[in-house]
């Protein structure tokens, strides 16, 4: 990937980690992204208010930004801020409101608890 932003990245909250907000897992929950006219996923290990970590299936260079849909009506731009390998770790361009955070881990962790369910049911359906 290689759209660059402008703007610049301080670091903020405490300097040893630069995080400012608790960080909810997301255990690999996907959100649809974009960049430019290229459409992909990241697979979300945690998020907070003011940014997000994921594994993407492609390279991203720090500085690289790009747009997560993180539900119907809410679209962020997220800024690299470093990788390793396929995880990267992004600052939003606005804090989101920790009711909505709040309200997006319950919605994951009740679709992931959907998804054990099913898996569950469809392991048994092969036993038998």
């Amino acid at each position: 990937m290689s759209a660059k932003s402008s703007t610049s990245v301080a670091p903020t909250g405490d300097p040893a980690d630069n995080r400012a907000y608790f960080r909810w897992e997301f255990k690999g929950t996907s959100f649809p992204c974009r960049m430019g006219k290229k459409e992909f996923e990241i697979r979300l290990k945690d998020l907070s208010r003011g940014g997000a970590c994921g594994m993407v299936e492609e390279p991203f260079a720090v500085g690289d930004y790009f747009f997560i849909q993180l539900d119907a009506h809410t679209v962020v731009e997220a800024q690299v801020v470093w990788t390793r390998r396929m995880m990267i770790g992004v600052k939003f361009n606005r804090i989101l409101t920790a009711r909505f955070v709040t309200r997006l881990h319950e919605k994951a962790a009740e679709e992931a608890a959907q998804r054990g369910q099913e898996e569950t049911m469809a392991l048994l359906r092969k036993l038998h």
